[in-house]
């Protein structure tokens, strides 16, 4: 027997604690018997032994010489075997009794040392010895096993990951073409979808536009139609026809208005509005404007209140044209939706301002019937959106004013508020930068009266209705007046006669055989003195600026837009004649000094 212990040392004379099994009775025996004064410390398992002996809970653990071996694989256990042997005791079945008498007298005459190792021998080979066991018994075989092994194995496994990686790299580029088509077909998909939408979104806003545009342009056509209706029937009475007359020609401005506004709106929608900065007093452009509304104002009973810091003798770069329609839209708008003997209050103030550059505030405030701030918010920059769409008629207009000045103002580099109340009116607030032109100098303008009184005039006119108003309005004012269908017969006539016949050509762009363009073009290059400086005026229906210009570069001398207006005529045609004159003083004493000479 052996003492299996975790201590550096072990002495069995010594009161020790051991660990012992339970049900080991013949243990228990053995220790009782032999080691009485140790102490006997009994678990449920063998493990649980072994388990308290390693914590230090017992000094050791008994086992059979055998199986110490077990043990001592733990480097951290020792053994003691002990000097006092265990009994043991030999069975043989009844009847045997030369086995019996062979065993007794071997055993007596046995050495003690080698009937020991005998019973050690017997208890070691009826061990089971396990897998463990064997690689623990046999290391350096198994270890060299292994290892052969597992170079194989590696051996082939380095052959299949070469095979791999080239079917992975051929793999992998069909990946790649896949993944790359796949991603063009993805694009496609969202360049179809993104196209889809905008379709969608583009039908859409076609629907809104022509609903819209088929209500707000029939309203005046109507009003014309019907007016013109009462009129034919109203027979004699004066009244009636002179009422008539001016709603035929507020729904005719109405209409012109909606025109207008729907050109202005897809312009700038297209960005091919052309933004060419002038220098401009804003004095003037404020006193245009209060001149032309306030009128409009008072007649609607409505109190217009203006004050401005004093521009007097400042002159900026920016265009007159867009400013006065984003100001105008304000004010108009203020008009519209204001109360009866309601106010109008506007401003115009410097901010900051520098040597060359000043930032000016605009405001325009009314008490009429204001806005919520969700019609703020979502709508009252839409188009064709106004912040009473119901009663529609209540308040004729597109629904284009504020969309076009938003877009005007950010496009002049400035800033457009609004502050509103339902029932308390509204406030504008249109903050834009000028630079500061210190080299103007104003333009001394001369009164003169606008008479066409005798004026010899060349009308080029296509539409036989449009020629016929315009030789009213000529005619009316004193002009005499011969009319040519197209270029063509413009050019003839112009060549045919002799110079000094005409005074002026007022010529249509757009018309058959020969364009209003080209036959200015050629009437400048006859070989006579007056197709040089003859005025040229273009009166067509093409009005953006773009086309003034086109026409200014064929060689014409102005622009009128249609409809005609009767003052805009005998204007225009005025300041050219005097134009004309002027030049043609400073030619004659050009003449008579070169002669003098």
């Amino acid at each position: 027997m052996a003492a299996i212990t975790a201590k550096d040392s072990f002495d069995e004379n010594k009161e020790n604690t051991v660990a012992v099994e339970k049900d080991d009775f013949a243990l228990k025996a053995y220790l009782s018997y032999n080691y009485p004064q140790w102490k006997v410390v009994e678990y449920e398992t063998s493990d649980a032994a072994v388990k308290a002996m390693q914590k230090g809970e017992a000094d050791c653990i008994v086992s059979n010489s055998g199986t110490v071996s077990d043990y001592l694989k733990n480097n951290k256990l020792h053994s003691v075997f002990l000097t006092k042997e265990a009994d043991v005791s030999f069975a043989v079945h009844q009847g045997e009794p030369v086995l019996l008498s062979i065993l007794n007298k071997t055993l007596t005459s046995m050495p003690t040392t080698q009937f020991s190792g005998a019973v050690v021998s017997y208890n070691a080979s009826s061990r089971k010895v396990t897998a463990k066991d064997f690689i623990q018994d046999n290391l350096l075989a198994v270890s060299l096993i292994v290892g052969i092994s597992i170079f194989v194995v590696l051996c082939i496994i380095l052959d299949s990951l070469k095979k791999s990686k080239r079917a992975e790299e051929k793999s992998k580029k069909s990946a790649e073409q896949a993944l790359k088509l796949n991603q063009e077909l993805e694009e496609k998909q969202q360049e179809l979808q993104n196209a889809l939408v905008e379709a969608q979104s583009a039908n859409k806003a076609k629907t809104s536009f022509l609903n819209n545009m088929s209500h707000d342009i029939r309203t005046p056509i109507n009003g014309i139609m019907g007016m013109l209706t009462i009129l034919e029937k109203s027979g004699n009475d004066g009244e009636r026809a002179k009422d008539c007359l001016n709603k035929i020609n507020e729904s005719s401005k109405l209409l012109l208005s909606l025109v207008n506004d729907v050109l202005d709106m897809a312009k700038l929608e297209s960005d091919t509005v052309i933004f060419s900065d002038e220098f401009i007093n804003l004095d003037q452009v404020c006193q245009e404007i209060t001149e032309s509304l306030s009128f409009q104002a008072e007649e609607k009973g409505l109190h217009v209140i203006g004050e401005h810091d004093d521009y007097s003798g400042i002159y900026v770069w920016s265009n007159a044209v867009h400013l006065k329609k984003v100001l105008m839209n304000l004010f108009t708008n203020s008009m519209k939706y204001n109360k009866v003997n309601g106010s109008i209050y506007m401003s115009m103030r410097t901010i900051e301002r520098s040597e060359d550059h000043m930032t000016c505030e605009f405001k325009i405030k009314d008490n009429g019937i204001g806005m919520s701030e969700e019609f703020i918010k979502n709508e009252l920059f839409t188009p064709f959106v106004q912040a009473d769409n119901s009663p529609r008629s209540d308040y004729n207009g597109t629904g284009l004013g504020m969309p076009i000045v938003k877009q005007l103002v950010e496009k002049m580099g400035g800033t457009i508020t609004v502050e509103s109340k339902l029932g308390e009116g509204s406030c504008f607030t249109v903050i834009l930068p000028f630079k500061i032109d210190t080299n103007a100098r104003p333009e001394e303008k001369e009164d003169f009266n606008a008479d066409i009184s005798g004026v010899r005039i060349l009308l080029v006119e296509d539409n036989e209705l449009n020629a016929e108003i315009a030789e009213f309005m000529l005619t009316e004012n004193g002009a005499k007046v011969e009319t040519v269908k197209n270029g063509l017969e413009a050019v003839q006539h112009f060549e045919a006669s002799e110079p000094g016949t005409y005074d002026v050509i007022l010529m249509d762009v757009m018309m058959p055989v020969m364009d209003g363009l080209t036959a200015t073009k050629t009437i400048r290059s006859l070989e006579r003195q007056d197709a040089k400086t003859i005025p040229i005026i273009a009166m067509t229906a093409n009005a953006f600026r773009e086309d003034a210009e086109r026409c200014m570069e064929a060689g014409m001398n102005a622009h009128l837009a249609k409809p005609l207006d009767d003052e805009k005529i005998k204007q225009t045609i005025s300041e050219e004649l005097r134009r004309f004159c002027i030049k043609l003083k400073l030619g004659k004493r050009h003449m008579k000094y070169d002669d003098e000479k």
